[in-house]
């Protein structure tokens, strides 16, 4: 039966994630150096929005007190209010009280002067908004660089045990929590903070009761929130859970639509993947739906308190009561002493605005557990440590290399499973050494331990009888050309893709690359020759081609070291037995690797290591391997005999 999430209590498989306030706080420390390299953008961002705040609160309050008490009750202006429209004192301070003329000018000065704040403050709020941006992004874009310069030095072993959706999805989707954490927990909180603690000292000034009912309802929000908050965090978990392995399962799809097809397997992969679609929305309604659950209750408690204000304050109209802070509501633009229709709606509009800012701050709250399990697992990618590390004293590579060594090796992904088990093997300058053996006997593990991409459990990889542990990483692999068995070409010009290792190598090293891999004749012949676009995954080429564009780009290194991987396992007979002629006069002072399985090649080399139980069983040229009649005599026979 299918399996979803939308039950009314989080799975129990996730209860011991210790999403606790700790584990949140360090993942918001984390943020300081993103935040730290932005610092002074942050300050003025803050003092700008908090500035243009206090300037709105002012303007609206001044607006109230002008539209109610001069315009609708016939009060005359303050000094303030006066100088604000340009108005003579004399007609429209000093004065018992109002003219119809005088408040019918009052209402169009209004009126130009309202226009005039609107344009400015929605110029300067949108300058603000894109400055925000601007700052997040680059916020963004340090942490998503970090994230995969990481990733990209750690080691195959992580990468292999690791869904590349998943990793995909942490540097597009979880790493834009740092640009939400940033604005919903740093600045829009201090923001919201520093607006309530302005909006409760104004309900202070008109009454210390309001202040005291807002107090109580802030309180007891804040206990709830408090109770219900990890739940919110745990529902998170789960749905990015199940949005990356959708994001996985998409990629995968994709990558393998022609094995799909091959195998009529549409209808079972679609199956699979209303599947898992399912659950992430079932995940995602589930958290919507108790941040939901957590709003309303907050609204309603805010709304009840105010409609008691509401009632309070009717009453102190009704009775024209003074207003408790008088004297310093003028500091905000509010020239009042008693309590009339104006104060009444001020002090609705101020508590109003407390309300809103509460429950957005709520909401931030709520958005940051998603957004924290997000950033975690962003951080996380961050966290991890290449398991290859430069040493802290390391040995320049040779100038010349005169041999590569295995002594002794032994290596394993997995504990108790010996991939390599005494592995010992001499390849020197001028000769190619074919590897040789059965699927996962070791032949591109051993390879792989050349590279560094891992490092041997027991014994060592020397060259010139230094081991490579003693040599920095960049070295090793600058020296190394190694031309895979899957061809991976670039949506790039022939020509990029032949640089790619090498980006300063010449016209003429990439042409002489192209001829010793018998890749010349058929680039020369397309309309653009090496600007050709390849288009993703080189379509434009044949498989063959492919092929010889792979072993080119690894000769443009013209590296003292070359890896071949099945270089002519899609190559015709003829062009083959060209490659490798070609090959063998390009390699005089190299050292040569080649993995593969055909007869045609192998026997071509000058040394043969014929790999079996994690070791070299055998090792020599073909025809003295064949004469010593042992396993390799037998494998030659079998593939010869197979291909007849």
């Amino acid at each position: 039966m299918k399996k979803t999430f939308s039950s009314a209590t989080p799975p129990a498989e996730f209860e011991a994630l210790r999403l606790d306030l700790k584990g949140l706080g360090r993942i918001y420390f984390s943020t300081w150096p993103y935040i730290y390299s932005q610092l002074r953008h942050f300050l003025a961002l803050l003092a700008l929005s908090v500035g243009m705040i206090g300037f709105g609160t002012a303007v609206g309050f001044l607006s109230v007190d002008i539209l109610w008490d001069s315009v609708g009750n016939e009060e005359p202006l303050s000094h303030a209010q006066a100088s604000v429209m340009f108005l003579p004192a004399a007609d429209f301070v000093d004065v018992g009280s109002l003219s119809e003329s005088a408040r019918l000018e009052i209402l169009f000065r209004f009126l130009i002067v309202s226009a005039v704040i609107i344009v400015l403050t929605t110029s300067v709020f949108t300058l603000i908004a894109m400055y925000k941006t601007w700052i997040l992004q680059r916020v963004n874009q340090a942490l998503r660089v970090d994230m995969v310069r990481n990733a990209e030095e750690l080691s195959l072993r992580f990468h292999s045990t690791t869904a590349a959706g998943d990793g995909i999805y942490r540097v597009f989707q979880d790493s834009a929590m740092v640009t939400a954490v940033v604005d919903n927990i740093v600045v829009q909180p201090i923001i919201a903070v520093m607006t309530l603690i302005l909006q409760l000292t104004i309900a202070l000034l008109f009454s210390p009761w309001f202040a005291f009912l807002l107090f109580l309802a802030s309180v007891t929000v804040l206990a709830m929130t408090v109770w219900y908050t990890p739940r919110l965090r745990t529902w998170s978990q789960v749905a990015r859970r199940a949005n990356a392995a959708l994001f996985t399962r998409v990629q995968d799809t994709f990558q393998s639509i022609q094995a799909i097809k091959a195998y009529r397997y549409e209808g079972a992969n679609l199956e699979r993947f209303q599947h898992e679609s399912s659950i992430a929305l079932d995940t995602a309604f589930a958290l919507r739906r108790d941040f939901a659950t957590l709003k309303v209750a907050a609204a309603f408690l805010l709304a009840i308190t105010l409609f008691t204000t509401d009632y309070v304050a009717t009453q102190f109209v009704l009775n024209g009561e003074i207003v408790f802070g008088a004297s310093l509501l003028v500091l905000f633009g509010m020239s009042v002493t008693h309590w009339t229709i104006a104060a009444h709606q001020a002090r609705r509009g101020s508590i109003e605005a407390f309300s809103f800012n509460f429950q957005s701050l709520l909401r931030l709250w709520c958005f940051a557990q998603d957004m924290a399990v997000g950033l975690g697992r962003a951080f996380w990618l961050l966290a991890q440590q290449p398991e290859v590390r430069d040493p802290a004293y390391p040995i320049g590579f040779p100038s010349v290399v005169r041999d590569v060594k295995f002594d002794g090796v032994r290596f394993s992904y997995e504990p108790k499973k010996l991939v390599l088990d005494g592995f010992d093997l001499t390849a020197r300058a001028g000769e190619v050494t074919a590897l040789v053996g059965a699927s996962g006997a070791g032949k591109s593990t051993a390879m792989s331990l050349l590279l560094r991409l891992f490092d041997p459990d027991e014994g060592s990889v020397r060259i010139n009888g230094i081991s490579v542990s003693s040599m920095l990483v960049n070295d090793i692999r600058s020296a190394v050309a190694i031309a895979l068995q899957e061809n991976v070409l670039f949506p790039v010009s022939i020509a990029d893709n032949l640089r790619y290792a090498t980006p300063d190598a010449t016209d003429e090293v990439i042409r002489q690359a192209a001829s010793v891999a018998c890749a010349l004749e058929f680039i020369d012949a397309l309309p653009s020759g090496f600007e050709t676009e390849l288009g993703i995954g080189g379509a434009l080429l044949s498989v063959g081609q492919k092929q010889r564009l792979s072993i080119a780009r690894a000769l443009t290194r013209n590296a003292p070291i070359l890896v071949l991987d099945e270089p002519t396992a899609s190559l015709d007979a003829e062009t083959e037995r060209q490659v490798l002629a070609n090959l063998k006069d390009w390699a005089q002072g190299r050292v040569v690797f080649i993995i593969t399985h055909r007869m045609s090649t192998i026997r071509d080399a000058d040394q043969i290591a014929f790999l079996g139980d994690g070791k070299v069983i055998e090792a020599g040229t073909h025809e003295s391997l064949v004469a010593s009649q042992g396993r390799y005599a037998e494998f030659a026979a079998s593939t010869m005999s197979s291909h007849a």
